[in-house]
């Protein structure tokens, strides 16, 4: 049961900006397959082939690794804790038990999150020490599959538009504007909706990513950040193996590949201080 209520999101806006994700993600997969790609392609060549396998590449990672945060159980209760309030530790009353550095209570999902990072709207789950490799992954391929779907949609878009005109200036920027002051047509309307909608998602998953990604080398989580808690870099080789595990350079390829994180999501290794054994549970 725990695992099917982490796969749904805890608050109505989680479950709009999942929802809409979703959906959106799968309209324009199916946009660029059944619309945009028989416009470059007349026929079924080796190009089209590459482009499909390209895509169904892109969304087996979006996917895979998006399962992967919703399913993995990144809250203190999946692991044994003291029973004494060891140093650096703190007690969390809501939880009423000992929580381990790094970890804080999130009051969306309503339990202590080991290495907390943060709580993503658009997944309806926290990221923390067991899914963060997975949500790096996320962003990536997220990232990628926009920049792909506004490269794939550049020529037909304008081409259905009219070109470059202030009409069809508006109708890109503002769609829903367009169509009801009737600037474009119903089909129109709908092209520009999607080609927007790329175009916003590269920019906000592609922010996300750097922002991220400097994150993870600097060995910091949001709230570290926020704080300037330094404690924990270890150097950026290091700090990416903290995130992505072991097998960090290959993480890329996919998923399911394996790539064991150092640690247990309790103790950290800091500047110049050796991870401490697990004693005095």
């Amino acid at each position: 049961m725990g695992t099917i209520r982490r796969l749904f999101p805890k608050t109505r806006g989680d479950a709009a900006a999942f929802v809409f994700m979703v959906a959106m993600g799968h309209i324009i997969l199916v946009f660029q397959i059944a619309v945009v790609l028989p416009t470059i392609y007349h026929e079924a060549t080796t190009g089209y082939y590459m482009h499909i396998l390209m895509l169904t590449f892109l969304y087996m990672n979006i996917a895979g690794n998006l399962l992967v945060i919703l399913s993995k159980d990144v809250t203190s209760g999946s692991v044994v804790l003291p029973s004494i309030l060891k140093p650096e530790w703190h007690f969390c009353s809501v939880c009423e038990q000992n929580s381990p550095p790094r970890s804080r209570h999130c009051r969306t999902c309503d339990r202590c999150i080991l290495k907390h990072e943060h709580h993503c709207v658009f997944t309806g789950n926290c990221v923390g020490f067991g899914n963060h490799r997975y949500y790096i992954m996320f962003l990536f391929y997220i990232s990628v599959a926009a920049l792909y779907a506004n490269i794939m949609n550049m020529d037909y878009t304008w081409e259905i538009l009219g070109g470059l005109t202030w009409k069809s200036a508006i109708t890109m920027a503002l769609p829903l504007v367009s169509w009801i002051l009737g600037l474009a047509q119903t089909f129109t309307f709908t092209v520009a909706f999607i080609s927007a909608t790329s175009l916003v998602g590269f920019l906000l998953f592609a922010a996300l990513l750097g922002y991220h990604i400097l994150l993870m080398i600097s060995g910091q989580t949001t709230s570290e950040k926020s704080h300037r808690v330094t404690e924990y870099d270890l150097g950026w080789k290091a700090n990416i193996r903290q995130v992505l595990g072991t097998n960090w350079a290959l993480v890329w390829i996919f998923p399911l590949f394996p790539s064991p994180l150092e640690g247990n999501g309790i103790y950290f290794q800091k500047k110049g201080r050796v991870v401490e054994d697990i004693k005095d549970m």
